[in-house]
């Protein structure tokens, strides 16, 4: 691989951005001590902290690196991906990452016989009282010399036990990083950042993706016991149950034998999902969204609004206490939402789930990569839950020619709708920063023009890159096992020669094997990709019926459904079909609806579809 920067001796593959030179510059000064930094979510405060302590290494001030998370996500996260940050810093030696609180026998062990010098851990077992993670830790950074990783420091208060707990470990160098630092009460452990990237700084060097933020008027409506029908907005349902809790509402609602009505949708769960397939047609990328609900109860009713609204989309809902799922199965879905890495990279073909619906689990240590709308369905105070949330849809997609924003959507009733447009980006630095003069704007009547965008003229459609760069040299041996099974001449004994041709020929056998079924896995693809162009073109031309004739308004979930059946069975009348079994077919389908699309623009609606 070609190397992109070289500090302080080292050849960096990535080459390190404004601010994380200026953290890089400020360790090597310091060398010894501690550095407080605040980095936006996705401007790489994993590679800041593998480059730390490549420099520090490199250095001779530090052999050994502890690296702290507040969750067991990020704990697998880091993991599994961290030693594509190791590497890409130029970390010498091993980097293995060890899970020190998985056993601390097996810890020290590794420590001692020098198999791995990056350890990891969470807040949790080491503050256990029944783990002896911390005894582990605390005698492995009494020899060698440590770094030491705060992840998320914002976690930590001075007087809490975690707090004490950190500021306790023994090391050379620590280093306490967070995307948002600042505490409600100013009580963090380790204090302000004593380097600050700001959200708008990130955006200038392209690290992010720019925010906007969007408010409307959500209401939710609920059928009594008594069958009579009653309007809440969030305000309204918070009041009536005297607390946000998401177990509280759910146990009001079983209690008065409630029963949410999703017959009718607010702009607030449409207009994002809308963009977001607005913004599939003219990409071609699997664009995500991310909605935070109310509690369990209300999840399942957004499930079915969007499900009913959007059925070629993928839609499900995760969320924990007496109303929600099992761990085991809200991971399963997560990881459809946002899959493991392959050779570092989050792949577009991975994702198997479009849209999310979370009852306070899908914000902090979701390493999400295509998510462009973020939907708080819920009061959404100022804090750094949300702000952390808000940061899931930072990441700039890979692969992207088109401008990429991320959008915040509120309801009007939350603080976050004082700082609509671009000053969301403010906030999300700065808990406690100030409106302005602006007067907050509902978004629900002027923020749809989006909708009557003519559709992409030809449809956009990516074919994946079959080059093999990463062979798994398992797979390779297990195919020169079969090849040594195979040919008799090589046998056994070829096997255990390294410099064997038999190797070789198994190492092009698999690369062969891998680009037949990239071959055939594109072909499949490109089927299924016009096929999706064509639908989304359908929900869009639904879209913009109900944005000409409700202009804003709550409108019944069964009315995008109605056009998109009316457009569906004209072109039945026309093709035949709209199975879609070959591209040729789909791509006729799909130059009838440009012409549609451009008639339903000029308002010359067809009898038809009206």
């Amino acid at each position: 691989m070609e190397l992109a920067g070289s500090m302080f001796g080292l050849s960096f593959r990535k080459t390190p951005r404004k601010g994380q030179e200026e953290v890089f510059n400020a360790v090597a000064e310091r060398r010894r001590g501690s550095l407080n930094i605040q980095e936006p979510t996705g401007y790489g405060k994993t590679f800041t902290a593998a480059a730390t302590y490549s420099i520090l290494k490199k250095m001779g001030e530090v052999d050994r690196m502890l690296y702290v998370v507040p969750t067991t996500p990020q704990l697998n996260q880091f993991i599994c991906d961290g030693a594509e940050d190791l590497k890409d810093a130029d970390v010498s030696g091993s980097n293995v990452i060890f899970n020190a609180g998985y056993s601390a026998a097996l810890a020290i062990k590794q420590h001692r016989l020098n198999k791995s010098q990056v350890f990891v851990c969470t807040v949790q077992t080491l503050t256990n009282p029944r783990s002896s993670t911390w005894e582990a830790v605390t005698s492995m950074m009494s020899s060698s010399r440590w770094m030491l990783v705060i992840d998320e420091y914002h976690h930590y208060a001075i007087d809490a036990t975690w707090g004490k707990r950190a500021l306790q470990l023994p090391c050379v160098f620590r280093l306490a990083m967070s995307a948002t630092p600042y505490r409600k009460d100013q009580d963090s452990a380790f204090g302000p950042p004593d380097i600050t990237v700001s959200y708008r700084q990130a955006v200038s060097e392209r690290a992010v993706k720019k925010l906007i933020c969007h408010s409307y008027v959500y209401r939710i409506d609920a059928i009594l016991a008594n069958g009579d029908l009653r309007s809440f907005t969030t305000g309204d349902l918070i009041q009536e149950v005297g607390s946000d809790d998401p177990n509280a509402i759910d146990k009001v609602v079983i209690e008065r034998k409630m029963r949410w009505s999703p017959k009718y949708i607010s702009p607030l769960v449409d207009r994002p999902v809308a963009r977001m397939v607005r913004a599939r047609l003219k990409t071609g990328l699997p664009h995500q969204v991310l909605i935070g609900a109310m509690s369990c109860s209300h999840a399942h009713l957004v499930h079915e609004q969007v499900s009913s609204m959007y059925p070629e989309l993928n839609v499900d809902w995760v969320g924990t206490g007496d109303f929600g799922r099992p761990l085991d199965e809200n991971g399963k879905i997560i990881r459809r939402f946002c899959p493991k890495k392959v050779n570092g990279v989050r792949r577009a073909q991975d994702i198997s789930l479009d849209v999310l619906i979370h009852v306070a689990m899908a914000g902090e240590g979701l390493d999400s990569m295509f998510v462009s709308e973020i939907v708080h369905l819920n009061p959404a105070n100022i804090n750094n839950q949300n702000n952390q949330e808000n940061g899931r849809a930072a990441r700039f997609i890979p692969n992207c020619e088109h401008e990429q924003i991320g959008y915040i959507n509120v309801d009007s009733s939350s603080p976050y709708a004082e700082f609509t447009g671009e000053r969301i980006m403010d906030v999300i630095d700065d808990p406690l920063a100030i409106p302005g003069d602006e007067q907050p704007q509902d978004s629900s009547a002027d923020d749809g023009d989006f909708i009557l965008e003519p559709i992409p003229s030809e449809m956009q459609i990516r074919i994946d890159n079959i080059e093999i760069d990463h062979v798994d040299e398992g797979e390779v041996q297990r195919m020169a096992t079969v090849l040594a099974e195979l040919v008799p001449a090589w046998g056994p004994d070829a096997l255990r020669d390294p410099d064997h041709e038999i190797h070789r020929a198994a190492e092009t056998e698999y690369r062969l094997l891998r680009r037949k079924e990239a071959e055939q896995f594109n072909e499949a693809s490109i089927l299924q990709q016009h096929r999706d162009q064509v639908n989304r073109a359908v929900s869009s031309m639904a879209g913009k019926m109900l944005r000409i004739t409700l202009d804003g308004e709550r409108f019944e979930k069964s009315l995008p459904g109605d056009f998109k059946k009316r457009i569906n069975a004209q072109k039945v009348r026309i093709f035949g079909s709209i199975d879609g079994s070959d591209v040729d077919s789909l791509k006729r389908q799909y130059e009838w609806l440009v012409q549609l699309d451009q008639k339903i623009i000029c308002r010359e609606i067809p009898e038809w579809l009206k």
